[in-house]
Order: C-alpha cells, then sequence, then structure tokens
C-alpha cells in the first residue's frame, strides 16, 4: 500500500512537469505536516508572483483542515504524510486558482524539542496554455463593439438599429484579420461564455489537467475602437412614366472613424476613416444591405490597417518565377494587381531618433494566380523579378476614381417648319 501510495503521489507530481514549466523550491514551518507544507507552498507563490500574500489568507490557508490531522506524538509515518498531501493537492487547486500545478516533498524533519515540522518543497508552475501554434509568436488583437452616434436608421421606410450594424462589422473584423494570420485574436464577444466555462475549471471536480489553464485568460496589445454614423437611405427613385427605378444617386450611408491603440499604454498607433456609398449596393433585402455594408467597412478598415501596420511581403520566390505572398483566405482574390516595393534604408525622426519606416522603391508589379488559405500565389507582370526579394512589400495600387461620365441625352425627333416653327412629336 505504501509503495502503490508513493508512485500515484510521484505520478501526480510529474504529470504537468513540461519543458516550459517552472519549479520553485521553499521551506515552511508549522505545528504540524500539514501546517508547515501549505506554508512552503504560499512561500512558493510569492516567490513566483512576487507579491505578498495578506496575513489573514496566509493563516486560512496554512491552517485548513488538512494541516490538523497528526498522531499523538506529533510525528507522522510515510503512509499518512501521502495521504495527507493528496488532501493538500486538492485544496492547493481552490486557493492557488491553478497557478500551482503540482509539487513534491524534498525533505521533512520533525523537532522533538520544539515540536514543530520543516519541510522543503518544489512547486511546479505550468507554462502558457497553448492551443496549435504558440500565440507568444503573434501579436494579439481584439476589436471592440464600434460607438454608435444615433440609436436608429432607416432602410427603404424600414428603421435599423444602428447597434446591430456595428456589431456586424466587428463580426466582419475579426473575421477578415483572423485571415491575415498576423494577429492572434482575442474575441470579446463571447465573454460571459468563457467565464463560464473558467468558473467550471475552477470547480473542486474538475481535473487537475483542466485547472492548470486557469489564470492565463490573454489580454491584448492592440484594442481596435472606432465610432459609427449612419444616414437614411431612401428607396431608389421610380420614372413616373415607365415605372422602372432610376439608376441610383450616390449618398453617404456610413461613416466609420477607426484607430488602432496599443492597449497596455493607450497609445495611437493609426487611425482613418471609412465612407459607405449606399448607392454602390443592389440588396434586395435589409438584412443583404447590412451585411454587404459592414463587410465593405471591415475590408476597408483591414485594407488600411495592413497597408500602414503589417503590408503584404514577398515570402518565397520559386525557382519558376512564382511570386508566393504571406497571406491567404480572404485578404486577397484571384486577379487582383499588386504593386512592388523594394526595401532601402531606414529612415529616422531627425528629433528623436525614432525609426519611422523603410525608404520603398516601385520595381514592378504582379498578378495573382491563386488563393490557399494561408498563402497567395502571384505571376510578374511589370518589372524585373532580380528587384524582387524575399521581404519585399506589396501594395495595391492607388486609383484615383474617375469622374462620373455626364448624363446622356437623347435627340428628340422633331420637324422644322419653313416658318421656322417646330412640329414636335406628341
Amino acid at each position: 500500500m505504501k509503495k502503490f501510495l508513493m508512485f500515484m503521489l510521484a505520478a501526480a507530481c510529474a504529470a504537468h512537469l513540461r519543458a516550459a514549466d517552472e519549479t520553485v523550491q521553499a521551506a515552511g514551518v508549522g505545528a504540524t505536516y500539514g501546517a508547515a507544507v501549505n506554508e512552503a507552498l504560499v512561500f512558493a507563490l510569492e516567490q513566483h508572483d512576487g507579491v505578498a500574500i495578506s496575513s489573514s489568507a496566509r493563516s486560512s490557508i496554512v491552517n485548513s483542515d488538512s494541516s490538523t490531522s497528526v498522531s499523538a506524538s506529533g510525528a507522522l509515518d510515510e503512509t499518512t504524510k501521502l495521504e495527507l498531501n493528496d488532501a493538500i493537492s486538492r485544496e492547493m487547486k481552490k486557493w492557488a486558482q491553478g497557478k500551482i500545478s503540482s509539487y513534491r516533498v524534498l525533505s521533512d524533519s520533525y523537532d522533538e524539542h520544539t515540536r514543530r515540522y520543516r519541510v522543503v518543497v518544489e512547486a511546479v508552475f505550468p507554462g502558457p496554455y497553448v492551443v496549435g501554434r504558440d500565440p507568444a509568436n503573434l501579436r494579439r488583437m481584439a476589436v471592440s463593439p464600434f460607438r454608435v452616434k444615433s440609436n436608429t436608421y432607416s432602410w427603404h421606410g424600414q428603421s435599423a438599429g444602428t447597434a446591430e450594424w456595428s456589431m456586424t462589422l466587428a463580426d466582419c473584423l475579426n473575421e477578415l484579420l483572423t485571415q491575415t494570420r498576423k494577429f492572434s485574436m482575442v474575441d470579446r464577444k463571447f465573454d460571459a461564455e468563457v467565464n463560464d466555462e473558467l468558473a467550471r475549471l475552477a470547480d473542486a471536480n474538475a481535473s487537475k489537467a483542466d485547472s492548470v489553464r486557469l489564470s492565463q485568460k490573454l489580454g491584448t496589445d492592440y484594442l481596435v475602437v472606432g465610432e459609427v454614423a449612419l444616414s437614411d437611405v431612401t428607396a431608389p427613385a421610380v420614372n413616373p412614366i415607365t415605372g422602372q427605378a432610376l439608376a441610383p444617386i450616390s449618398a453617404p450611408f456610413a461613416e466609420v472613424r477607426y484607430r488602432v491603440l496599443l492597449a497596455p499604454t493607450g497609445q495611437l498607433k493609426w487611425s482613418d476613416v471609412v465612407r459607405i456609398d449606399s448607392a454602390q449596393f443592389s440588396a434586395g433585402t435589409l438584412a443583404e444591405f447590412v451585411s454587404q455594408t459592414a463587410e465593405a467597412a471591415a475590408q476597408a478598415i483591414v485594407d488600411g490597417m495592413m497597408a500602414n501596420i503589417l503590408p503584404f511581403e514577398i515570402v518565397s520566390i520559386t525557382p519558376a518565377g512564382t511570386i508566393v505572398i504571406g497571406e491567404g483566405g480572404r485578404s486577397l482574390e484571384k486577379g487582383e494587381v499588386l504593386v512592388v516595393y523594394a526595401l532601402g534604408e531606414e529612415v529616422a525622426d531627425t528629433r528623436t531618433g525614432e525609426i519611422i519606416d523603410q525608404i520603398e522603391e516601385s520595381v514592378g508589379a504582379v498578378e495573382v494566380t491563386a488563393v490557399s488559405p494561408k498563402l497567395s500565389y502571384a505571376r510578374v507582370i511589370d518589372g524585373d523579378i532580380a528587384r524582387m526579394a524575399v521581404g519585399s512589400r506589396l501594395r495595391r495600387p492607388e486609383t484615383v476614381p474617375a469622374p462620373p461620365p455626364p448624363p446622356a441625352t437623347t435627340p428628340t425627333p422633331m420637324q422644322v417648319l419653313p416658318s421656322g416653327g417646330v412640329v414636335l412629336p406628341f
């Protein structure tokens, strides 16, 4: 029985020890074996976190129920110690909130004169919980629901909520930014559901393998915030004679002002405004109109952000001359043309010495020929491929919209009389 308990305790202590785990050794002294172990664990937690635990909380932990079981003489046999450690481990999961995944007793001694135990423990602190790719390699970003200037707007006489349009915009932004694969997106929309799950992990019945994930909820590096102003959209006018809908006239619908903030400091990293013209969309229903306009606004925002924060870049050039771009998914479309820029020397602010950017020189253009979920492929259609290299930037060409053509006029057939009068055809 003794060997079996020792084996089980050793296995439990080693189960969570991974390459990323940290260990801290600490000593504790107490009137009982359990009190000494608990005090050592408190000291280990304080060393690891660099924060002192209050005296009241310390007393509650050290003098927990598991620390009071002692034999008449005060000294304990090994089997009783193992049983106590099992009870201490269960209680530790509650008060340490998963920060300590396991521990093992390195040494213990009982002083007959002072009738006190001294215990040295090695506590194991789990590393970050990672699903798939390590998010530490990517900057974290969260999209907050944009503020609204008015509660409602109307579309073809139907009243609609501005907040719903703003939430659709946030959903589209999350989708598009996730597909750039440049950020580890932190979704705030379902915080309530995430908090419910964390409560389950903190439950006493949760497994130790799950409880180690507590206290690892991710914060964010970048925060996308903004303000939305929507205008009413009227139904297309109808020709009173033919009954046919007339061509829509340009009408501003959405103005979205957004900012990218460095979350820990509030520093403004980028800001811009996106405007959406309702005349560019031919939706048959309000739901379709909301989906189309919100997605168009999100795409314009992501394009602006990526062009200035993390522009497209060449990640590989095949021997056959195919340009491989480090973007896929919905970031690019087949047939798109991108301008290629070679990077030159870095340019610094003359007053602060801060590196502003690198000089860009246009060296050609490529056309996207295929898009996969993670990468895109392109062929060179202009310029010298020898001047293109891994790391060269790619940007969408800046286009200036052409002025609208003058309205078409149809000559009116009429007959001119010798007297100078005219006969109209009606």
